[in-house]
């Protein structure tokens, strides 16, 4: 933001709110970790108080203030990678399969794993943050007698019927049946959507626009969109390039005459912001208003996503009258843009959302590997089941679960090809210590995995470094009621030129035992996502210059930030932050989503067509008594490819296992 519009009483910055657990400051000393192994070293002597997973009233899903990749989960990764050594102690376990990193595609890889081998087949599962999940967690927030949940990342079950049978078969199994909790819950969307009489809304600030206000999107189903922006507050000159971007009448002369493929492969060739300038002859100035889809799917703006992935997200302006025809969905980059163009029987599929996003997924999971730890047997008692993590990593168990263990070297006990087993060296709690298996799953991020094994070839490491993960944030902030949401009319905003470029009240889902808030009287959740990036670099570079730029953000500037776009937001409908906010949660995910290949940078073929030469193929190729899962073996941020990359990992291990035995 260019100014600031208020002071830090009047936005409440030194109010106390609920659980503010973060070191002040700390985010900007682990900056240092990037460039100086000096402060990591200082880092790590903070490493040695973490609380253990196996401590009394250990429970991360209610800490607030900085989480996602909190503090401590991720200095050890940057003392390696800037190569710094340990000297690790041999605890002499040994185990069949050690899979490293506990995200959904590590959990899901422990239980196809013993699904086929067998349940008393010694599994362990490391993971490097104080809780198990990947970007599937959730937030839990004690207030006023009763417990709150939201995501703390992957929201939901998207485009379900693309899920492969090995995908949706491991969904059911353990326990989760999508058609049966999506005919239970639609009700309940419908009604949170309808039930106040809420609509979506678009924030125009002044310093983007030009002009300043708050505009419901209803206004486009009564009037259409001459009259959505008539009620804008922006210049008139820039409301006039508005309507004549969506209005049906607007030709692009250079693609007439082509045919559909021909039509296609140029908008792939150019970017959004292209297509909308140069070819539709309209105002750059429209271009930021895009911003909340745009950053939301692919993490940057219109000047580097393609215009034929705006085309397949549905919805964009500056189509229609090209006509283009359906286009089956062969590729992780229609699934991104949402398929919207794609087979008649995904258009616009509805999403499945629990109360705690895919954290659902991920403890139905645990809940089937290790029972003891979490109490109840069905989908209906898993949301308010409370996790007993001193029960995850018992010795004893067939399967073991180990938090604030990071990983920092693997290395087959031989030759790769004719070794038996691998030693895997974790930190935790400031101590080196190796442990023993037969097989392990690299089921983290792909570029940790040449930093901690040297045992790949020069051009699998290579491969494993291409894909930059993207940053991304989901906060979610706990106020006292939703009254100016309510005197507003609106239950969403998009704001395209301000810090968090979408703000949400949570869904009001009641499931089984859980009883969301549905009444404006009482707490809700407000959900808001950022996208860190560099406008004007190109893609890569936008996604690693967004992470650095995360990582040096500290908490009171996230928290002001919130305060103030809240109070602009809100203001007019009665909201104060300084009395309204009780507590703010910053998932922060530096290295977020999987990258996903696009066709201007990159060669056509890989974004449209799974061929084997892209590097994710590449870099996911088994070695000796090593595998690869994660979506990123997939270049796919979802969920359905995070499965599906376990289960491939699982059969190499099996086969290998198998080889090894006879």
């Amino acid at each position: 933001m260019t100014k600031e519009r208020f002071t830090d009483k009047e936005l409440g910055m030194d109010r106390k709110i609920m659980r503010r657990d973060f070191l002040s400051g700390a985010s900007i000393a682990v900056t240092g970790a990037i460039l100086c192994p000096s402060l990591v070293k200082a880092m790590q002597a903070l490493d040695t108080d973490k609380p253990m997973q196996s401590d009394a009233g250990y429970y991360p899903p209610d800490k607030a203030g900085m989480r996602g990749s909190h503090d401590g989960s991720f200095e050890t990764a940057h003392f390696v990678r800037d190569g710094e050594t340990y000297s690790a102690l041999n605890t002499g376990e040994e185990y069949d399969l050690v899979v490293i990193g506990g995200g959904i595609s590590g959990l899901s890889a422990a239980w196809f794993y013993r699904q086929s081998a067998g349940p008393d087949k010694k599994i362990l599962i490391l993971d490097n943050h104080d809780d198990f999940g990947g970007h599937a967690k959730r937030n839990e927030y004690n207030f006023e007698g009763r417990n709150i949940i939201v995501n703390g990342g992957t929201l939901n079950i998207e485009q379900p019927s693309n899920y492969s049978p090995v995908a949706m078969g491991f969904l059911r199994e353990i326990g989760i049946d999508t058609d049966a909790y999506h005919e239970k819950t639609e009700p309940m969307m419908a009604l949170h959507r309808a039930e106040f009489g809420l609509s979506g809304s678009v924030f125009f600030d002044e310093e983007t626009f030009g002009g300043e206000g708050l505009v419901k999107r209803e206004r486009r189903a009564e009037g259409g969109w001459d009259e959505f922006f008539d009620e804008s507050p922006l210049p008139d000159d820039l409301k006039a390039e508005f309507k004549k971007l969506y209005s049906e009448d607007i030709i692009a002369e250079a693609f007439v005459g082509l045919s559909d493929e021909e039509k296609k492969r140029k908008l792939a060739s150019i970017t959004y912001a292209e297509y909308v300038t140069d070819h539709l002859g309209i105002d750059e100035r429209v271009l930021p208003s895009f911003t909340s889809g745009l950053h939301f799917r692919f993490y940057v703006g219109a000047e580097q996503v393609p215009a034929l992935f705006c085309w397949e997200m549905g919805g964009m302006p500056g189509f229609e009258h090209l006509n283009l025809q359906p286009t089956e969905k062969i590729s992780p980059m229609h699934h991104i843009a949402g398929s919207q163009h794609g087979r008649e029987h995904e258009y616009r599929e509805p999403s499945i959302y629990f109360p705690d996003g895919n954290a659902t997924i991920t403890r139905m999971t645990v809940r089937h590997l290790i029972p003891d730890a979490i109490p109840g047997s069905t989908l209906d008692d898993i949301f308010t089941a409370r996790v007993d993590y001193g029960k995850l990593d018992v010795e004893g168990n067939a399967t073991r679960l180990r938090l604030n263990s990071t990983a920092v070297k693997v290395a087959h006990n031989g030759d790769p090809a004719t070794a038996k087993d691998v030693d895997v060296t974790y930190m935790q709690n400031g101590s080196a210590k190796t442990v023993r298996a037969k097989n392990a799953i690299f089921a983290c991020w792909h570029n940790i995995i040449p930093y901690i094994c040297d045992d790949y070839s020069d051009e699998q490491k290579e491969a494993m470094l291409y894909g930059i993960k993207a940053p991304r944030v989901y906060t979610n902030v706990l106020l006292r009621d939703g009254k100016a949401w309510e005197k507003l009319g609106i239950s969403a905003i998009t704001s395209p030129g301000l810090y968090h470029t979408t703000s949400s009240l949570h869904y009001s889902l009641d499931v089984g035992d859980y009883k969301a808030p549905r009444n404006m009287d009482e707490p809700v959740i407000v959900k808001m996502h950022r996208a860190p990036n560099a406008p004007g670099e190109l893609r890569r570079d936008q996604l690693r210059l967004g992470r650095y730029d995360l990582l040096n953000t500290s908490f009171e500037t996230f928290e002001r930030n919130i305060r103030e776009q809240l109070q602009r937001m809100l203001g007019p409908g009665g909201f104060d932050a300084a009395r309204d906010i009780v507590a703010i949660t910053v998932n922060r995910w530096p290295h977020g989503n999987a990258y996903a290949y696009d066709t201007i940078t990159e060669p056509y073929h890989w974004s449209m067509y799974a061929t084997d030469d892209r590097p994710c193929v590449v870099a996911r190729q088994q070695l000796g008594r090593l595998s690869v899962a994660n979506s990123d073996s997939d270049a796919s941020p979802f969920t359905d490819a995070a499965i599906d990359q376990a289960h491939r990992a699982v059969r190499e291990v099996l086969a290998d296992q198998y080889l090894m035995s006879s």
